[in-house]
């Protein structure tokens, strides 16, 4: 990519790098990785000033669920069309892509096939992280727990559809920037995951879970202490995992997750909340979020779900 913008700067051109990794804040990190790059040439010759100058990195955002392909969706679709097609991919109608309008130049008009330009992505990929990837991450642990298999199935269970709507409603729409409707996303969002041709398993969306709590989770709860806000339901929420976790572990059941010797050796909420690496010094078991962890954990394992609403009181 540099070697390329150092032949674009003889004609000085202006030039948009849009990256589309699915990460957030992508433009940032992608330029930010570009600029280290360039100055590690060690080069004389005002590319890292052209660059600053000429060239723009927007973030962008993409929503749409794509769960992973089997084969019976490509005997499907072979059955449908008389074509094999081996790198098939199946997903959901529903699309978004937000783009920052930060062109180095004009810009396509994406927005006559439904690209939201905005000024700032952040908010957007907040929201999809603390509504749809944390719902996705809860239905999943408590579909688990349940015995759902897919997303479908856990969604249209009513007692995990109002918990789900409950944690949106009263921790983490307060966390989220003014203007955006995270309760109507959030509707939207229970929605789109009731689509049953989307097979969407819920094994697959517990995996990684060490990995997914902090951005999907953790950072909520932290905005919500920190503003006196609750977190009640988020608590529930990370409760779920850690009952995931010690049951798949008392059930010999291998855990898929990069942190699972470690996760298989914890014989409680409290010896999971104490790893320093997924909830900090601050989230702990002492913590007054790990004490609702823990009571929730211990509700989840000795209780019928459907008496959830009690424990609020």
């Amino acid at each position: 990519l540099v070697a390329g913008l150092a032949r674009r700067m003889a004609g000085d051109a202006p030039l948009t790098v849009l990256c589309c990794d699915n990460l957030p804040s992508n433009g940032r990190i992608l330029s930010e990785l570009v600029s280290a790059f360039v100055e590690a040439r060690g080069m004389n010759d005002g590319l890292a000033e052209w660059i600053s100058r000429r060239v723009t990195f927007p973030s962008s955002m993409v929503d749409r669920i794509v769960p992973a392909t089997t084969d019976e969706d490509r005997a499907d679709n072979e059955r449908r069309t008389g074509l094999r097609d081996d790198a098939l991919v199946v997903c959901e109608p529903f699309r978004q892509w937000v783009i920052e309008d930060d062109f180095a130049g004009p810009r396509p008009a994406w927005e006559r096939v439904g690209v939201q330009f905005v000024d700032d992505v952040e908010p957007w990929e907040t929201m999809k992280l603390r509504v749809l990837n944390a719902t996705h991450s809860v239905l999943a642990y408590l579909g688990i727990l349940r015995g759902h298999n897919t997303i479908a199935e856990a969604v249209q269970d009513p007692e995990l559809d109002e918990i789900c709507r409950a944690m949106v409603l009263r921790d983490v729409a307060p966390t989220t920037a003014g203007g955006m409707d995270a309760v109507g996303y959030g509707n939207e969002v229970r929605t789109r995951f009731a689509n049953p041709a989307l097979k969407h398993t819920t094994r697959q969306v517990a995996m990684d879970g060490s990995q997914k709590l902090g951005p999907r989770l953790l950072g909520t709860v932290r905005d919500a202490t920190d503003a006196g806000g609750s977190t009640d339901m988020l608590a529930l929420a990370v409760a779920a995992w850690c009952a995931f976790v010690l049951a798949e572990t008392e059930a010999g059941r291998a855990l898929d997750d990069p942190l699972s010797a470690q996760l298989t050796r914890a014989g409680s909420a409290s010896d999971l909340l104490a790893v320093e690496s997924i909830f900090g010094s601050d989230l702990g078991p002492t913590s007054p979020f790990g004490t609702q962890v823990v009571a929730w954990t211990d509700f989840l394992r000795t209780n019928s779900l459907g008496e959830w609403k009690r424990v609020l009181v």
